[in-house]
């Protein structure tokens, strides 16, 4: 039986409401509606929801508010606080850590499309978390009847090992779902670096496989990869979007994205395995990175490719500040770099082998991928 989840939408227009109701109800959710916060979190006490959509106009409709009081309501439900420009909802950037995870979908009313994917991914991310609680529920169970019998026929293992696999394999790929879906959420803060975790992905295998990394943990590492920016969700728009440089206080916000990130994917249990590629991914050869002034070896091997793969997309695309730069040129500013900022090693791989000309078809067709694929 398919699961249903069920969505309170806030705002204080009739026809808004209807707009966003009709929306998420083609996800297939159970969708409620309010127009004061009063009657959502009323709504809440009686029937929690797994998606909270909230309208916030600054000195108008305090959806921030009523999101942040939906955490006592619905601890694990997704929030979204729907503004019309990034000045709108400034106090999501100075939110008490007890208020739970909010994130903030800048759109106008003839944006709401956009509302769509966010909250599509959002249910499959909600979905693995169900089939994960109810796997266990079911192995719960399957062991206290197995304890019971004392013994357990050969047969009856095979057969159950088998669906444990098949269990297992798709779990597996709805983590891979989840994941990507996360990716996009992070790219979704800075449309000018549209595809970028899917690059680093992608150059990050390629050396590792070069380097000769152990292949039972390339996995792990192309989910590090993909995620190593995770913490920019945390970062205010102000600074993640500035066009131009960044004062030192700005800078010093900016430089608290991995310690954010890693705070995020430490509260996930299957993200664990990634943890060193979020927090160290800037540290630096010779000890002039951070967080963690860590020095050469010292820097967990997941975050000195990563590094490297971050380093060479960077220089390898345009940006609003700066226009993409030729393979060889890429290349001579690594060979710079070598033994000061990038494991020496690494960085022979990469630039002897010409990895910078190579790039993951896998990556190609993903939703968030700009299809910008470098031509070896």
């Amino acid at each position: 039986m398919a699961r249903r989840f069920r969505a309170l939408i806030a705002h204080p227009h009739v026809e808004a409401l209807g707009e966003l109701a009709e929306l998420l109800g083609g996800l297939g959710l159970v969708v409620e509606t309010a127009r004061s916060t009063v009657e959502a979190l009323n709504k809440l006490r009686s029937q929690p929801a797994h998606v909270i959509v909230a309208t916030h106009v600054s000195g108008t409709f305090d959806g921030v508010g009523l999101l942040e009081g939906s955490v006592l309501h619905a601890p694990e439900a997704l929030r979204i606080a729907l503004v019309s420009s990034p000045d709108e909802a400034v106090e999501l950037d100075y939110r008490p850590a007890h208020g739970g995870t909010v994130i903030r979908l800048v759109a106008k009313a003839s944006e709401r499309s956009r509302l769509v994917a966010l909250v599509g991914e959002g249910m499959k991310f909600l979905a693995l978390v169900e089939d994960q609680r109810d796997l266990v529920r079911r192995l719960s169970a399957d062991q206290a009847k197995l304890q019971r019998r004392e013994v357990l026929l050969d047969t009856v293992v095979k057969e159950r090992t088998k669906e444990l696999e098949e269990s297992y394999e798709k779990l597996k790929a709805a983590n891979r779902q989840a994941l990507f879906g996360l990716a996009e959420a992070i790219e979704a803060k800075d449309p000018y670096t549209k595809g970028h975790c899917g690059r680093v992905a992608a150059y990050s295998l390629v050396l590792a496989k070069a380097a000769g990394y152990p292949a039972e943990g390339l996995e792990s590492l192309e989910f590090g990869a993909f995620l190593h920016d995770i913490g920019k969700i945390g970062i205010r728009d102000a600074v993640l979007l500035k066009p131009g440089p960044l004062d030192d206080t700005e800078w010093a916000h900016m430089r608290e994205h991995p310690t954010k990130g890693f705070d995020i994917a430490s509260k996930i249990e299957m993200l664990h395995p990634i943890l060193p590629a979020v927090r160290n991914h800037h540290e630096r050869w010779d000890g002039s990175g951070y967080p963690d002034g860590m020095v050469g070896e010292d820097i967990p091997l997941v975050a000195r490719i990563v590094a490297i793969a971050d380093a060479y997309d960077a220089m390898s695309t345009d940006r609003p500040y700066k226009q993409a730069l030729a393979l060889d040129e890429c290349e001579a500013m690594l060979r710079k770099t070598a033994g000061k900022m990038y494991d020496p090693h690494l960085i022979d791989v990469f630039v002897t082998q010409h990895l910078g000309a190579l790039y993951r078809a896998d990556y190609e067709d993903l939703p968030y991928d700009d299809g910008a694929v470098a031509s070896s």
